[in-house]
């Protein structure tokens, strides 16, 4: 790419593979070099834990809904609705009784899919 050059890409984030970070949580992820973009899947009650990183996110409620719990406060989250965590907060999101759809912006990217602590760390196996 010459100085000043610019590009761009399109896709599908559903085209994009996927993980289960953990039980009835499905994530795919597409990381550039400026940010992370992750959709994840939650099964009807399924949580991703309480946790915390190095960056801002930005989460987006695309279908269902959640419970979105952040430094502490719990706030139920319905389509279209959205949250804005700055870095070293807790965060943690636990589906409504008919699953959901979420889309998460963080930013800087992440090194990994799993670059976060948990605030109560299961162990190797989560």
């Amino acid at each position: 790419m010459t100085a000043g050059a610019r590009s761009a890409a399109t896709g599908s984030l559903d085209a994009l593979p996927s993980e289960q970070p953990f039980e009835g949580v499905t994530r795919r992820a597409l990381t550039t070099s400026r940010l992370t973009v992750a959709s994840y899947d939650f099964e009807p009650g399924a949580t991703f834990p309480l946790h915390s990183h190095t960056q801002e996110q930005w989460t987006l409620v695309e279908q269902g809904s959640i419970e979105m719990t952040i430094g502490g406060r719990a706030a139920p989250m319905g389509v279209g609705e959205w949250s804005l965590v700055d870095p070293g907060v807790e965060h943690g999101i636990t589906a409504g009784e008919e699953g959901a759809r979420v889309l998460a912006i963080v930013a800087p990217p992440r090194a990994s899919a799993d670059e976060y602590e948990l605030v109560d760390d299961p162990g190797p196996d989560r």
